[in-house]
């Protein structure tokens, strides 16, 4: 008798959720009707067809698939298990390589073209459901009502689908965004004030610049929602999901499929304000502001803040050069480092502090000696595990259950939230073995260590200062590359006026620093 192996599905959490037990008892009678035995269950709640990515489910039934664990797969309908031409088709690919039948209560044994058919049709039915919301969304805005999404300074009104109120007290923190805006006052700073008077932000912990600005194309932000004129924008971006991930992404519609409705009782600013609001922003923003050139310095994207770990921004320049300052402190003043610094002497500091440590003859020796001994610990590991022939084994195992992971996530049968834990131990242990296999290959007790990484690291930081002694020069790529792969971070500590830059160097190399400004982990 063939094992059977039940899969159940609903698409919203808006559905019944008594509809996974219906199917699964409606395939379950099916299943004895045609004198198959079921083993095992499967189900996905509130889970869309279009995709098979966040589908535990899923994920679990085709692992079980891949070791033997049933000889069929009964379904309500084929598109329970899925609504996509393409993922409908991997999946019967997969089952059937795997000699697993599909059977469906409605349509029975599924063939290859069987298959065509039904992805086809579940997909335009799909489609054409998507087509139909859309319409009758465009019928709510031309209504005068609200087609969704929440908006600062108003809620929805209870038993009146569409409608909004202003919410009072939301409303008049709006007009003083605009009306500081307006006077001349960033972002940054509105957004700093509101932190400081702790006044909740509509979504997280605190109020940011981006919240204020928001986005131009897709109409997002306080200082940008024409709501708050009293006009409603519908269908300016639409959501698509991404194939290869499975996540939803925003694309901006051209404007000639925008649907503007007067909403005249959602008025929160007044025109006058609002359109002097909109030409402040276009005057200080615009296309010219949207692609800066990215910082070729060697530290770029390495410095940190010592107070909230955040990192660090340029905020201009003087007479003495460029200087940065916590990013977090400048979008949203919720960091306590308000300091600036000066950006090559961070960088001078940093190169002279490791210069003087690789110089160090008796460091280095250190280092080689604890490396030396940590080998022979791991060589006689490894030795023991050869001799237990465990080793190879092992690394044989691990890597054949990454290689099926990735399979599966190369398929969209697994999400990467879902297979990333498990993959990075398994990463973990399979370079672990091909290590000990390596290492017990070899005869040799004595180790002769100089890493070449230093080597080049050495050579590099010599010309890193001769290249910072010059005025606003920057070192090529291959300097700063090689920088790179023994510097992890820079966490630079708060400071008050006048007081010495003190950093901390986060490093792949476990030098102890001799100067007292800078220390390297």
């Amino acid at each position: 008798m063939k094992r059977a192996a039940i899969y159940a599905r609903f698409s919203t959490d808006l559905q019944n959720d008594r509809s996974v037990e219906d199917q699964i008892s409606l395939c379950a009678a099916y299943a004895a009707r045609i004198g198959y035995t079921v083993v095992s269950t499967y189900h996905d709640r509130a889970r869309s067809g279009a995709s098979v990515f966040g589908r535990a489910g899923l994920a679990r039934l085709i692992a079980a698939a891949e070791s033997g664990a049933f000889d069929v797969l009964i379904a309500e309908a084929a598109d329970r298990i899925s609504r996509d031409m393409a993922d409908l088709a991997g999946i019967h690919k997969n089952l059937e390589f795997r000699s697993i039948e599909i059977n469906c209560v409605n349509g029975g044994k599924l063939d290859t073209l069987q298959v065509g058919v039904h992805g086809l049709v579940g997909q335009m039915q799909r489609e054409e459901g998507a087509r139909k919301v859309r319409r009758g969304l465009m019928g709510v805005v031309n209504d005068g009502r609200h087609a969704g999404g929440k908006a600062y300074g108003y809620r929805p009104v209870l038993g009146r689908p569409g409608v909004l109120e202003i919410v009072d007290e939301e409303a008049a923190i709006v007009r003083r965004i605009f009306a500081v805006y307006a006077a001349g006052v960033s972002p940054r700073n509105i957004a700093a004030s509101l932190n400081a008077e702790a006044i909740p932000a509509p979504r997280g912990k605190r109020w940011n610049a981006s919240t204020i600005n928001g986005s131009g194309k897709r109409g997002h932000g306080i200082l940008r929602n024409p709501i708050y004129a009293g006009r409603n924008v519908w269908n300016r971006v639409r959501m698509m999901k991404d194939p290869s991930t499975g996540k939803r992404v925003s694309r901006v519609n051209p404007e000639s499929e925008w649907h503007i409705a007067e909403m005249p009782d959602l008025r929160i600013v007044d025109q006058e304000l609002f359109d002097a609001v909109q030409l402040r922003k276009a005057e200080r923003g615009g296309t010219h502001g949207v692609h800066l050139p990215r910082s070729s310095r060697p530290l770029s994207g390495l410095l940190k803040c010592g107070a909230c770990g955040g990192g660090m921004t340029t905020v201009g320049r003087d007479r003495s050069g460029p200087r940065l300052q916590c990013s977090t402190y400048r979008e949203s003043r919720s960091c306590s480092n308000g300091a600036r610094y000066y950006v090559e002497k961070v960088e001078r500091l940093v190169v002279d502090s490791l210069r003087h440590q690789l110089a160090s003859p008796a460091l280095i020796a250190d280092y080689v000696s604890a490396y030396r001994e940590e080998r022979r610990r791991i060589e006689a590991d490894a030795r023991r595990d050869r001799a237990q022939a465990q080793a190879q084994a092992k690394l044989t195992d691990a890597e054949a259950r990454i290689q099926r992971l990735v399979s599966m996530a190369g398929k969209g049968l697994i999400s990467e939230a879902e297979v990333s834990t498990e993959i990075s131990q398994l990463r973990a242990q399979r370079d672990r073995w091909r290590a000990a296999v390596e290492l017990a290959g070899s005869d040799t007790n004595v180790i002769e260590f100089r890493p070449q990484a230093v080597d080049r690291f050495r050579l590099n930081l010599e010309e890193l200062a001769t290249v910072l002694v010059e005025k606003y020069a920057l070192p090529n790529l291959a300097i700063t590359s090689t920088f790179r792969e023994l510097v992890e971070s820079v966490v630079i500590s708060p400071r008050k006026a006048g007081d010495e830059y003190e950093v901390r160097i986060r490093g792949h190399l476990s030098l102890a620093c001799l100067t007292p400004r800078c220390r390297l982990y």
